[in-house]
C-alpha cells in the first residue's frame, strides 16, 4: 500500500485545513490579480481571464491537491472562490460550487491516486472561472448595471459592444475549458513526478 493510498482514506485534520486554506488564499490572490489587472487593461482581456487563470494558477491548485489528497480540499478552494467572486448572483454561486464539487468527486472517484483524475479535476475546477460572468446569460441588464457601478459608464459601454447581449458568456466558458485543459497539461509533469516519488517509497 502506497503512502498516497493510506492517506487518502483519512479525514482532513486541522493541519490539512490550514494547508488547504493557505494555498486556497494564494490561489484567490492570483485570480484577483489576473481578473482585476486584465479588466483594467481591456474588456477583451477580462473576458479571456478564465484562460489566463487556468494556465497561471493550475500549479497552486495541483500542488495543494497532491499534498493533502483528502476529500474536501477542492471544495475549500471552490468555497473561497465562490465567496470572493460570485456573491452577487445565485446563478454564479450554484455554478461555481457545482464546478468545485465535480472536481472533488473526480478526485474521489480516482481514490486520490489516479494521475488522470487529478488532471481531469483541474480541467473541471477551472470552469468556475466563468461563474462570475454568468449573469451575462441570465440577467444581462443587471450585469451591465453592476459593471457601470463598479467601473464607470464608459467601461460598461465598451463591455456592451463586445457582449453580444450576453452571448459572449459562451466564449468565456470556452476560455475556462481551454484554460483548464491547458493548466492540466502544465501540471502533468508535477503529477507524474509526485506519483513516481510515492511509488518508490
Amino acid at each position: 500500500m502506497t503512502a498516497t493510498t493510506s492517506l487518502s482514506d483519512k479525514k482532513m485534520g486541522i493541519k490539512d485545513f490550514i494547508y488547504a486554506g493557505v494555498f486556497g488564499a494564494i490561489y484567490i490572490v492570483l485570480v484577483l490579480i489576473i481578473m482585476i489587472g486584465s479588466s483594467a487593461i481591456s474588456p477583451i482581456l477580462y473576458f479571456i481571464a478564465p484562460l489566463i487563470v487556468g494556465l497561471v494558477c493550475s500549479t497552486v491548485y495541483m500542488y495543494c491537491m497532491l499534498k493533502v489528497h483528502k476529500f474536501g480540499t477542492a471544495l475549500i478552494f471552490g468555497v473561497l472562490f465562490t465567496v470572493t467572486a460570485c456573491y452577487q448572483s445565485l446563478y454564479a454561486i450554484f455554478f461555481s460550487l457545482a464546478a468545485a464539487l465535480t472536481a472533488e468527486l473526480i478526485l474521489f472517484l480516482g481514490n486520490y491516486k489516479s494521475q488522470k483524475m487529478y488532471l481531469l479535476s483541474f480541467a473541471f475546477f477551472n470552469l468556475n472561472m466563468s461563474a462570475p460572468t454568468i449573469l451575462l446569460l441570465f440577467n444581462y441588464e443587471r450585469f451591465m448595471s453592476l459593471a457601470e457601478k463598479h467601473r464607470g459608464f464608459a467601461y460598461a459601454q465598451s463591455i456592451a459592444k463586445l457582449a453580444l447581449n450576453g452571448k459572449i458568456w459562451y466564449a468565456i466558458l470556452c476560455c475556462a475549458v481551454i484554460g483548464g485543459i491547458g493548466g492540466a497539461f502544465i501540471t502533468k509533469n508535477l503529477v507524474k513526478k509526485y506519483f513516481e516519488k510515492n511509488e518508490a517509497v
